[in-house]
């Protein structure tokens, strides 16, 4: 485990293990139920399940990519990273999420960064009406670079803003 905080700290950021898979899905449905409040329908946010999503990370940690901010032994928040889904890039930050509990704590930067380790040229995207996000991408050192595009989430369309980093 690779700690994050000074000595005697509980706080620490590892490598996903299977096992976490549980936890990283209600980080997953709990955070999106907050964050995303407002921007997706209320029906399809109260109707995300849990186990749905475990099924999803049960599929996806193995492969590696996947980090988890522990406080103590809970999973508060994870961080998933790989190789771009658009042709311009080297890798993307896929997603990074921390339980509104876990805000403030110091673990959403060491998190990123811990999934942001080893990559080289990389881009993420965010909701273009998310500020909070935005800055905290902005603080570790990431730029819009002018792409956009529009998501469909039932019965709503959102915009997207992508940023890189290089």
């Amino acid at each position: 485990m690779h700690s994050i905080m000074p000595p005697g700290e509980a706080m620490t950021v590892r490598l996903a293990e299977l096992s976490d898979a549980a936890d990283v899905a209600f980080v997953h449905v709990s955070t999106w139920q907050v964050v995303y409040r407002g921007h997706m329908p209320d029906d399809l946010l109260d109707n995300l399940s849990v186990e749905q999503r475990t099924s999803m990370w049960e599929r996806l940690i193995p492969s590696g990519g996947v980090w988890v901010a522990l406080d103590g032994t809970e999973v508060v928040g994870f961080a998933a990273a790989g190789p771009s889904r658009d042709d311009d890039a080297s890798s993307e930050l896929y997603a990074i999420y921390l339980l509104p509990s876990a805000w403030g704590s110091g673990l959403a930067e060491p998190l990123a960064e811990a999934a942001l380790s080893e990559m080289g040229d990389v881009v993420l995207w965010v909701l273009d009406d998310n500020p909070r996000a935005r800055r905290f991408y902005e603080r570790l050192g990431f730029v819009l670079d002018d792409m956009t595009r529009t998501e469909e989430f039932g019965s709503a369309i959102v915009k997207e803003v992508r940023y890189r980093r290089s």
